[in-house]
């Protein structure tokens, strides 16, 4: 289930192909310079007027409509029977609305999309007036629409895949994708295959969130093994199998086809070949660390050395350093050697003296074993509201 990303944009100095008819029916791509069919009744627009960037607004509603709509409750289920967004499919069936708001504002009906619409892409948006009251018989309204991707060479490519190892625990939890711009969203799923050692495409092996899990600057994306499918004794794990299984070999593929933010495809597809291990299922044990601290008056790193790699995001921020007074050192970490070395290097040279090691217990290894726990899945037990905070240390000294 992939579920498309939004965000409209009226571009009247873009052109911008359009369709428009009922729900089963379009017509034909208009030729440049495109422009919106005009229906009788209620029309949808795409307006870029507002502040908060470009909406898509259904215009010529009645008024007893738009005060009706006017009294729904923000996120009410009835909104997006009254207008739904979705990428457009050949197929529409079971295809999810994007996310984002809908209003009543300045006469019309509007959603206010959550993403960026990606370039090359193609939209859909249906306003289904027979979900209003009094509104049964009328038929709906659909328009299709896409902005031209631009004519520049692709530049993004795959900087990184985490883990980098290749070799992987059966029970593997998670990727990371690392790129070198930022990418489009809302649509990634379709760009990921997992291949086996045949080449043949992996059913839904990983769990496809509605809101995917990317990094600020849209460069990096978490993609999760669908947890069903890892811990044993889970229904899903029985009735349809482990994703990854010992002794075999796998090809995780990113397909050019996805398109970075300013709409440019990939500068070439990416491949990580790898084999499957045995199921790591024993936590991280802080006392199994090697620590080897570095000399007083130098801005030597920290290094420490894991006997299995780690999360490589987590190291980024649930490890640091603080002084003999608590108080955290400043620095930069280094990630290196397959995830097994964590280095740190302060701003300023160390100070000759007691320094403390400190770790989050939530930070895990590739698995999701986090410290003094091992991973575990509960599709019954709701998530708790409040997450509990702790930490060890392990203590060492900068000797002069």
């Amino acid at each position: 289930m992939n579920r498309g990303h939004a965000f409209w944009g009226f571009l009247s100095a873009v052109a911008l192909t359009a369709w428009v008819g009922t729900d089963a029916l379009f017509s034909r791509e208009a030729s440049p310079p495109p422009k919106l069919v005009k229906i009788a009744g209620p029309s949808i627009r795409l307006n870029q007027e507002g502040k908060g960037g470009p909406t898509v607004d259904v215009t010529g509603l009645r008024k007893e409509d738009l005060a009706w709509l006017a009294r729904l409750a923000p996120g009410a289920e009835k909104w997006e029977e009254v207008l739904r967004v979705s990428v457009h499919r050949k197929r529409e069936d079971g295809q999810l609305a994007m996310l984002g708001s809908h209003r009543v504002e300045k006469g019309a009906l509007r959603f206010a999309p959550r993403f960026p619409l990606a370039k090359g892409v193609r939209y859909r948006a249906v306003f289904n007036p027979a979900a209003l009251p009094g509104g049964a018989g009328r038929r709906p309204v659909a328009v299709v629409l896409s902005i031209p991707r631009p004519e520049r060479k692709p530049t993004a490519v795959v900087a990184q895949v985490y883990p980098s190892g290749d070799r992987m625990p059966e029970n593997l939890l998670k990727f990371y994708l690392h790129f070198s711009a930022p990418m489009s969203q809302g649509d990634c799923y379709r760009h990921i295959k997992l291949l086996d050692a045949r080449g043949k495409p992996i059913d839904l092996p990983f769990l496809e969130l509605d809101q995917e899990l990317w990094a600020p600057d849209g460069t990096r994306l978490t993609v999760f093994f669908d947890p069903g499918r890892i811990k044993r004794g889970l229904k899903p794990r029985e009735e349809v199998g482990p994703v990854l299984e010992e002794g075999k070999r796998y090809t995780l593929v990113i397909e050019r086809t996805w398109l970075d933010a300013e709409g440019a495809p990939l500068k070439a597809a990416f491949r990580k070949t790898f084999a499957a291990g045995p199921p790591d299922d024993a936590p991280p044990d802080v006392k199994t660390w090697k620590l080897r601290p570095p000399a007083a008056d130098t801005r030597a790193p920290l290094r420490v050395t894991f006997p299995k790699p780690m999360d490589h995001a987590l190291l980024q921020r649930l490890l640091w350093v603080v002084d003999a007074a608590g108080r955290k050192v400043p620095g930069k970490v280094a990630v290196t050697e397959g995830e097994t070395v964590w280095l740190f290097a302060p701003d300023r040279p160390w100070r000759a003296g007691a320094h403390e090691l400190v770790a989050d217990t939530r930070l895990e290894d590739r698995s999701g074993n986090s410290i003094g726990r091992p991973f575990e899945v509960d599709v019954l037990r709701p998530v708790e509201r409040v997450v509990k905070l702790a930490t060890v240390k392990v203590p060492f000294r900068v000797k002069k």
